[in-house]
């Protein structure tokens, strides 16, 4: 595969850029209804409890702020970060304490603020959840002082980056892929979600305990099906398509034995450099081999070894 040289980006002119904007269909829409911008995070102030500090005024498009009670504030930490709101973010918010299932709400918890979605589950418990797998979803009890101040409108960001992380994982992936198919004459496809869905019927029952599943995991990330280190979306797959499975994979569990070779592509896995060696190394290995077995031999061309006696 040959190596080709970083192309030079040239920049449109702004003759260029009006007639991208016409030929794309976007519509211009005037900066005419000044809102409340309080230059502070969500979790340092309900807008309600701004007390006397006086807000600049921002000229937002009035079919954004809808003629309604709303506010813009800032959000503060990256608990909401699965869902792209990042530290800094400008974030327009309703006044309202009318709430639809699954909307991201201001809420302050006994003094506490903070920004989640709200959820009603099925057994009418409430909860305020991160999206964010670093922290725990917050069960809303009677002892519990709660207020909510509004919900989420819009999210405004001045120069929107992506995450560092899923950028490098991105390009790790990319990498990998290439690397691993470099000397081979044909190059393997991304596996369908129905082939891979398929797959997981087959091996459910094989996989012995939840964490056990980092190996079909990782077959899934080394064929390019699921974004490296991205567990969470793993499990969310294995849960819709097994719902009545015994042993479900958890995101933080498999992240966690995620460690040692167990963090590299399938065909640099070894006993002795995994997290765990022996039977419990070939539990692992031995998963990973019943998804490769079941997976059409055109997404991947690993080698199919052996299964290992697990005993």
């Amino acid at each position: 595969m040959k190596k080709k040289s970083n192309c030079t980006p040239k920049c449109m002119t702004p003759e260029e850029f009006d007639k991208w904007i016409e030929r794309n269909g976007y519509k211009v829409m005037m900066c005419d209804t000044p809102v409340p911008y309080y230059n502070t995070g969500v979790s340092c102030g309900l807008p309600n409890d701004m007390g006397n500090i006086p807000p600049e005024m921002m000229m937002m498009p009035g079919v954004m702020a809808r003629d309604q009670n709303v506010v813009i504030m800032r959000a503060k930490g990256n608990s909401m970060e699965g869902v792209g709101i990042n530290d800094g973010d400008m974030l327009m918010i309703e006044y309202t304490q009318h709430f639809d299932n699954d909307d991201i709400v201001i809420a302050s918890i006994d003094g506490e603020e903070t920004l989640k979605s709200y959820h009603v589950d099925e057994d009418g418990q409430q909860w305020l959840v991160p999206a964010n797998d670093a922290y725990d979803p917050i069960p809303l009890t009677e002892d519990m002082n709660v207020r909510f101040g509004g919900r989420l409108l819009w999210q405004l960001r001045r120069e929107p980056r992506d995450i560092p992380r899923h950028i490098n994982q991105s390009i790790k992936q990319y990498k990998m892929v290439n690397k691993l198919y470099a000397d081979t004459k044909t190059t393997p496809r991304v596996p369908t979600e129905a082939e891979v869905k398929t797959a997981l019927h087959s091996i459910g029952d094989k996989v012995e305990k939840a964490r056990h599943w980092l190996g079909p995991c990782r077959i899934l990330m080394d064929c390019g099906f699921i974004p490296i280190d991205r567990y969470d979306l793993f499990c969310e797959l294995v849960r819709g398509e097994l719902p009545k499975l015994k042993a479900m994979p958890a995101a933080k569990e498999l992240s966690r034995m995620a460690a040692g070779c167990f963090s590299k592509p399938f065909d640099q896995w070894c006993d002795k450099k995994a997290p765990v060696h022996g039977k419990y190394y070939n539990l692992y290995y031995n998963a990973a081999i019943e998804m490769l077995k079941v997976l059409p031999p055109s997404s991947h061309h690993f080698p199919l070894p052996p299964t290992k006696q697990a005993k």
